[in-house]
Parts: structure tokens; sequence; C-alpha cells
């Protein structure tokens, strides 16, 4: 269990830790807490971030940093602070963006992690900056130079070092007074560069959406689930997809052939476990998981035995340790309001 019930966990893993940090309690208010579990000890300890804050963007680097970048801070006001769990020593420390920002994506790329947009609470409202910090937490910064900034998802396959940022929505109108969004299509392609990175623009993504969830093994990039608007011939203005569409980092393209989830989620749980790319949440409809084998590039089929959730939640926090044991917490129960402190694991180690 988590030390206290919330939703909008910031979660991440490193050296054999995984990490949920920050978020919002039922009254509302942000936090500051940080529940750690350690993989080894099997032990749960909690911590502290430096600032009370949600909607924080979270990944690592070099296999031993845990990053807990940007957020909101309890005046809605996005903030540059990132704050560092070393693993190695066990402690804590900061560092700052270059452009303060909210939900920013981290993109572990091995040597180096890309922190990528954001909300970025002025009139682009969405954010271009790119944020690099490198295994010495030494940090450089860049944009994307789109003409549209973009809200996308994010996955990265760290052993090759290649990282995708697509999908989400898009502002037509930045600097204006009003905002203009409409889903986006953009893919941009982020390969490791020494302590920085490079990156370009990638095939169109084929089909787009917003509230999509994505991961990547094997150098299969999968992004699926989300939600479209517009009359859907049943009078919805919402409409929950069950599509997959597959990036191949090799051919540098998109697949023509996209594969389906078991039930439409909307802003599913999506992470990688070993070969495979693990689907969770974002339905009412359903518990189970999809399992995703990057290999074959199919869904797995075992009715008998397919894993399943104990609790449905939505707005939960997910992370993968020693790349074999998932963990999912926090959350808003479904159907309901309440906050949850649950945690389930499910191990593949």
């Amino acid at each position: 269990m988590l030390s206290v019930p919330r939703s909008s966990i910031a979660a991440a893993s490193a050296g054999h830790m995984a990490f949920l940090a920050g978020g919002r309690l039922q009254n509302g208010t942000y936090t500051d807490i940080v529940d750690i579990f350690n993989s080894r000890t099997k032990q749960w300890t909690v911590s502290r971030l430096s600032m009370a804050r949600s909607n924080i963007g979270a990944g690592s680097v070099a296999g031993r940093y845990a990053l807990f970048a940007g957020g909101f801070d309890s005046n809605f006001q996005p903030l540059s602070l990132v704050d560092v769990y070393d693993t190695r020593t066990s402690t804590w420390s900061v560092i700052r963006l270059g452009t303060p920002r909210a939900s920013p994506s981290v993109l572990d790329l091995g040597s180096v992690a890309a922190i990528v947009g954001g909300l970025s609470g002025d009139l682009e409202y969405l954010s271009n900056a790119i944020d690099y910090v490198d295994g010495d937490l030494r940090l450089s910064q860049g944009s994307l130079h789109k003409e549209f900034p973009q809200f996308g998802v994010a996955a990265a396959d760290k052993r090759l070092g290649v990282g995708l940022f697509t999908a989400g929505y898009q502002n037509n109108r930045p600097g204006e007074r009003f905002n203009d969004f409409e889903a986006s299509n953009q893919t941009t392609v982020i390969t490791a560069a020494g302590s920085s990175a490079d990156f370009s623009a990638g095939q169109l993504f084929p089909f787009p959406r917003w509230g999509s969830g994505a991961a990547a093994a094997n150098g299969m990039f999968a992004v699926g689930g989300g939600h479209t608007f517009g009359e859907d011939g049943s009078g919805s203005l919402t409409t929950v997809v069950d599509r997959v569409d597959v990036y191949d980092s090799n051919a540098g393209r998109w697949s023509s052939s996209p594969l389906a989830l078991s039930v439409p989620r909307d802003y599913p749980l999506v992470q990688t476990v070993g070969n495979y790319i693990v689907f969770a949440s974002g339905t009412d409809k359903s518990k189970d998981l999809d399992i995703l084998d990057t290999r074959s590039g199919k869904f797995v089929e075992n009715l008998q035995h397919r894993p399943s959730l104990y609790l449905l939640r939505s707005d939960a926090a997910a992370t993968t340790v020693d790349n074999c044991l998932m963990i999912i917490a926090g959350g808003l129960v479904y159907q309901g309001a309440n906050a949850t402190a649950s945690v389930e694991m499910f191990d593949a180690c």
C-alpha cells in the first residue's frame, strides 16, 4: 500500500527501486510524499520531494538516477524544479529545467534522458522545450522548433537509445489569446548522441487522437488506445478506440496494419516488461491486461490465464522495476472520486 491515498502520481524506476512521487490527495491538495519500493529487499520506505506538486514528468537516466521534472505548484504555476534521487548513495539533489513546465515527457535513452515538451503556462500553452540530462547530471537545453507545439505521448527503447514523441494534441494558434487544439499527427524521433541527443521529424502518425499510451521494446513502439471527437453514429461526441499503431524504429515507419486491444482504452497505463508491452486500465469494461509480444508483433492469447487487475482505477501510476516487475499504484477508483492507496504488482522476473 502507498503511505497516503492519492492520484496523479509520478512513477519511475532506477537501480532496483520503484518511486511513486507527489500527486493529488483526496482533498485536492498536492503532496511531496515519495513512496519507494526496493525490489531486492521487498521493503517500502517513504521520502519527500523538495516541494509538493502534481503533473510531474518522471523517468530515469544511466540506470542510476530517478528524475522528477517540473510540475504545477499549489498556485497552478509551472516549475523548473527537477528532483533527482541517486540510487547508489540514497541521496536527493535538485537541478533545474531551462524552461518551467508541467507534465513533460521523460525519455530514458540510456546514456542521456530527454525531457520533452509539457504545459508552459503562458500563451504558447504547450512547450517546444527539450532538456537533456546525462549520466553526470549535466543539463543542456534545446527546442523542437515545431510550428505547432505538441503535447504528445512518448516512449523510449533505452537499449537502442531511441525515443519517439508523437500523437496527443497540438496548438494551431500558439501565442494567441485563444488556443486552437486538435489531435496531432506530428512524430519526432529522438536519438541519444553522447551527453545530448539528436531529433528529426518522423513519418506522420497515421491515426491522430487524444489520450493514447505508449511503450517500446526491441525497436517496436506501440501507441494504443485514446479517443477521437465527433459523432460516431451513436450520438456520442467522444469515441474511445481499441487501435494500436506500431512504429518500427529500424525501418523508420508506421505499420499500415494496426493492431487492436481487447477493449477500447482511454489514457491506458502502458509499460515495457521484458519483451512485452503491457496495456492496463483505461476502461471500466475489463480488468484484463493486453500483452503485446514484440518478437512476434502479436497480442498474447491466453484466455484461461490472462493477468488482470484487482481494482479498476483511473489517473493511476505505473512503472516497471528491473524490466520485469510491473507496479500499478494509486489513482481514483472507477465510478467514484475516491483516491486509493492500493498497489498491484505483476512479477515476470
